[in-house]
C-alpha cells in the first residue's frame, strides 16, 4: 500500500523527474502535472493526500491556483516549492490554507519527510470519526439506519442526531456512514488538532534549525560524501562521544 498519494506539479522537467523519484522511492504513488490546467484536471477526477506545487507554473499563477484548491477541497493539504525564501509570499500561501513552504533545491530526504508529515496530517483527521465510534465513552448504542430509511426519515435522523445521539448509514447491512452533532464533530476536531499543534511546533522548531545557511551547508556535504567519507566520520564521532 502506498505511503500516500501526491499530486506533483512543476513546468520544469527537472523537477518533476527528480522529485517524483524521490517520493516514489519513498513509496509514494505520485501523479505528475506540468501547469495548473493539468494539475486541476487531475483533481477533479482523483483523489490525493497531498499536493506538492511550485509557485511559478504556467496558465495560472500559483496563487489563482492554490484558491482554487482551497475551494475544491479545504482540508487538503497543500506544500508549496519557492525558489527563494521570501516572507510576504510565505504569508501569502498561508492564507491560501498551504501547510508548509520549501526552498529549492530540496533534498530528498527533506521532500519525503514533509510530505509524510502531511499525509499522517491528513489520515489522522480522516480517521477522527471512526475512532470515535470504535471508542465511546458514552454506552449509548448508535442507531443503525438503511440508506432507503433515511431519505424517507431524515426529520427523525437529524433529530436523533441533535439529541446527542450516533446514527450510523448501512448498505447491505454494512455501515457505510457516520451521523453526529456539530458539537461532537468540533470537540474532537479540537482534540486531535491540540496533538497535531503539538507535532507541528516540535517539527517546525527543528525545520527551522535546518533551514540555515550551516545546517543546509552541512547536508549537502553530507550528501555529497562517499561511503569511505562517512564512515570517517561516523568513527571520529563516536571516538568523540567516548
Amino acid at each position: 500500500m502506498a505511503q500516500g498519494r501526491v499530486l506533483l506539479v512543476d513546468d520544469e522537467p527537472s523537477s518533476l523527474t527528480s522529485y517524483s523519484k524521490a517520493l516514489i522511492d519513498g513509496g509514494f504513488d505520485v501523479t505528475k502535472a506540468g501547469g495548473s490546467v493539468q494539475a486541476l484536471r487531475h483533481l477533479k477526477t482523483m483523489s490525493f493526500d497531498v499536493i506538492l506545487t511550485d509557485l511559478l507554473i504556467p496558465e495560472t499563477n500559483g496563487l489563482a491556483l492554490l484558491e482554487r484548491v482551497h475551494k475544491m477541497s479545504p482540508d487538503l493539504p497543500v506544500i508549496v516549492m519557492l525558489d527563494k525564501m521570501s516572507n510576504k509570499i510565505v504569508v501569502e500561501v498561508a492564507e491560501r490554507g498551504v501547510l508548509q513552504s520549501l526552498v529549492k533545491p530540496i533534498s530528498g530526504e527533506l521532500l519525503k519527510r514533509t510530505v509524510s508529515r502531511a499525509v499522517r496530517s491528513r489520515r489522522s483527521r480522516q480517521s477522527i470519526i471512526p475512532s470515535f465510534l470504535g471508542h465511546r465513552v458514552d454506552p449509548r448504542i448508535p442507531v443503525t439506519m438503511k440508506a432507503t430509511k433515511a431519505k424517507n426519515q431524515m426529520g427523525q435522523m437529524l433529530e436523533t442526531v441533535m439529541q446527542g445521539g450516533v446514527v450510523l448509514i448501512t448498505k447491505h447491512e454494512t455501515p457505510k456512514a457516520a451521523v453526529i452533532s456539530i458539537e461532537e464533530y468540533e470537540r474532537l476536531s479540537r482534540a486531535a488538532e491540540a496533538k497535531l499543534d503539538a507535532l507541528s511546533s516540535e517539527f517546525d522548531a527543528l525545520f527551522d534549525k535546518m533551514q540555515t545557511p550551516e545546517a543546509r551547508a552541512g547536508m549537502q556535504v553530507a550528501f555529497d560524501a562517499s561511503p569511505e567519507q562517512l564512515a570517517q566520520a561516523a568513527l571520529e564521532f563516536a571516538r568523540k562521544g567516548a
